[in-house]
């Protein structure tokens, strides 16, 4: 595993998510992802006019979908896609760091919702998802944001970052990478640890 490049990662990781159904995904997902909502919690700029909910707000509501309440996915989802491009037009790299978990946010929504969600106004008519297209399935996209995210990091395409050493930390995501793997696979033995403990019927 030392040597594993990050690609091979994702895709190991991909195999292993592969194994969980749908409802464990997402709950694993959320787990990754939520020591980085803290900060866009924090965020109290408005972005818009008129916005339906703030950025704490949203980030809220997003807490209660996780924990299978119901709340107008929609207006959360809106609401973070908001932020990501805001933030990221800033050259500040605690702003991008904020897009960047906003946006890791928005593709859980999607995933969760099983549809596309309304979006902000920025992005209306473009069909690109919130997260880089790379990796291998919608989980493992959110993971290779995630990577550089967690790492704080602007992301970089792991190709970009070995030819350009000197603007990335690449280990520091391939770290992140490895430590997303065993929560993943942890999650995938205390599955089965569960199963195999449960009385035959």
């Amino acid at each position: 595993m030392a040597d594993t490049t990050y690609d091979d990662l994702l895709g190991i990781i991909d195999e292993v998510a592969g194994t969980l159904v749908p409802g464990e995904r997402l709950a694993c997902l959320f787990g990754l992802l939520a020591p980085l909502l803290d900060q866009v919690e924090r965020e109290d700029e408005e972005l818009s006019d008129d916005p339906v909910l703030s950025t704490s707000d949203a980030v809220r509501e997003l807490r209660k979908a996780a924990a299978g309440e119901p709340v107008d996915i929609d207006a959360v989802h809106e609401q973070l896609t908001e932020v990501g491009p805001c933030y990221s037009e800033d050259q500040d790299p605690e702003r991008h760091i904020v897009s960047q978990s906003a946006y890791a946010a928005a593709a859980w929504l999607r995933l969760l919702a099983g549809r596309k969600l309304r979006t902000t106004a920025y992005l209306e008519g473009e069909d690109e998802e919130p997260v880089p297209p790379f990796a291998p399935s919608a989980f493992t996209r959110i993971v290779d944001l995630l990577a550089w995210t967690r790492s704080n990091q602007v992301y970089f395409h792991w190709e970009d970052a070995i030819t350009c050493p000197e603007d990335c930390d690449l280990q520091a995501a391939i770290r992140e990478l490895r430590a997303m793997h065993v929560e993943i696979s942890g999650f995938n033995s205390q599955r089965y640890s569960y199963d195999s403990s449960s009385p035959a019927e």
